[in-house]
């Protein structure tokens, strides 16, 4: 009896901690700036939790009204670092920061080895920035998604992150540029083959009726010219990363890139 009785006070126990710790996991959507309707907020949630589930990671997408000083990178880091860290094959989170239309994505370790920063960012920000810009945030979010999504299933199929560089090959434009080659030289054939009348002529002159062009004066004139030195402007240094730059967020733990929209 006193073991039955300690077997099910264990099962209970570990169901009431599971239920517990699933309920802490921070949401896959947390709309802090008010930026979608209530349907969107469920559709966009459904869509984020469908990629976690299926690959076993996070891809959070967090809005804020403010990071209150706080720089962008920094701000997702410290998010990825406190809230999502459960995904066990990487974590992502990419913050909205609305005071200074900034974006940034960030990743831990697991996830920088399937979305890098050189190619995957870049990625996800093409895919994303369009809509963000014209203030279409559940389509840009749900973009997020989806090429999340696609990073993720090549890394699973090919075990190595995304690189158009892969699809490249040089065996392929060999073989592309011979038959061009070959079809530009047949189709010229071809043309001159159509003109058995027409034979070339040595000076352009031929080409015109004698008797029929008279040049009764020929005279250049130079007016003036106008030469004006635009200084162009530099850029404004919005304190954000480039993607190619060696400030990327990058080290030992993960990665990451944003800019401004």
């Amino acid at each position: 009896m006193w073991k039955w009785l300690k077997e099910t006070i264990l099962v209970v126990a570990i169901v009431v901690l599971t239920t517990a710790g699933a309920a802490a996991a921070a949401p896959s959507l947390s709309d802090g700036a008010h930026l979608l309707t209530p349907a969107e907020q469920a559709e966009v949630s459904a869509a984020l939790q469908a990629v976690e589930q299926r690959y076993d990671v996070r891809i959070a997408v967090v809005t804020v009204a403010s990071t209150k000083g706080t720089k962008a990178g920094t701000y997702a880091k410290q998010l990825l670092d406190r809230d999502y860290r459960d995904g066990k094959n990487g974590n992502m989170v990419l913050l909205l920061a609305m005071d200074r239309h900034d974006w940034y994505v960030a990743t831990d370790k697991a996830m920088k080895e399937r979305i890098s920063n050189k190619k995957g960012i870049p990625y996800l920000k093409d895919a994303f920035l369009p809509p963000l810009k014209d203030d279409h945030y559940a389509k840009a979010f749900a973009a997020y998604g989806q090429s999340s999504a696609k990073l993720l299933a090549y890394y699973q199929e090919k075990g190595k992150a995304y690189d158009p560089a892969d699809a490249f090959s040089p065996l392929a434009l060999v073989v592309a540029l011979v038959l061009a080659a070959g079809c530009g030289v047949a189709f010229r054939a071809y043309l001159i083959g159509k003109m058995s009348n027409v034979h070339k002529e040595a000076a352009a002159d031929a080409y015109v009726d004698a008797g029929s062009f008279h040049l009764t004066d020929s005279r250049d004139t130079f007016v003036f010219m106008t030469v004006q030195h635009i200084a162009k402007a530099r850029p404004v240094d919005d304190d954000l990363p480039d993607f190619d730059s060696a400030d990327d967020y990058s080290d030992d733990d993960g990665g990451g890139g944003g800019g401004s929209f």
